[in-house]
């Protein structure tokens, strides 16, 4: 049998944080540590099977509720898996949505810089993209000058005049 383990050694053995363990122990995904005469917890070495279970759930995006469900159901001796697969496939739905989404985004941006690209006034006018919304705010605001107060444009050319 192997020798329990402090919360600092069962850290770095784990590559986490002593405070990630206490935290995990809190909210009962790790089986609560016995304590030392001194107070100091200590674990048996067989809560390293939780941590890779936990290491291994993060990486496919299970919620900590999910993976303290699945725990609890492994420990009462019902298989947690058709309730793991139900979040899997719902995950998976998720990110298909958000590749869609994120690929006409994708499509979006290279077109709109295309656009950009090729400073084509009539295309520009033609799908008012940002550009040429923002042109078109800068005009409206130099014609709204004309009624106001005049202000001082540090441009070429325009140095130490005014324009409205």
């Amino acid at each position: 049998m192997r020798k329990a383990l402090s919360v600092s050694a069962l850290a770095k053995s784990a590559g986490v944080t002593t405070k990630t363990l206490r935290y995990w122990e809190g909210i009962g995904l790790l089986p609560r540590a016995e304590r030392t005469h001194t107070g100091y917890r200590v674990f048996a070495p067989e809560v390293m099977r939780y941590i890779e279970f936990i290491q291994k759930a993060k990486t496919v995006g299970l919620t900590l509720s999910e993976m303290k469900r699945a725990i609890e159901l492994a420990e009462r001796g019902e298989n947690p898996c058709p309730e793991l697969m139900q979040w899997l496939d719902a995950r998976d739905k998720v990110l298909e949505q958000q590749i869609h989404s994120l690929r006409a985004l994708r499509q979006r941006l290279r077109s709109f810089r295309d656009l950009c690209s090729t400073n084509d006034v009539s295309g520009c006018a033609r799908e008012k993209e940002l550009c040429c919304l923002i042109e078109d705010l800068l005009n409206s605001r130099l014609r709204k000058g004309n009624d106001h107060e005049k202000t001082v444009f540090a441009r070429p050319g325009l140095v130490g005049r005014t324009r409205s």
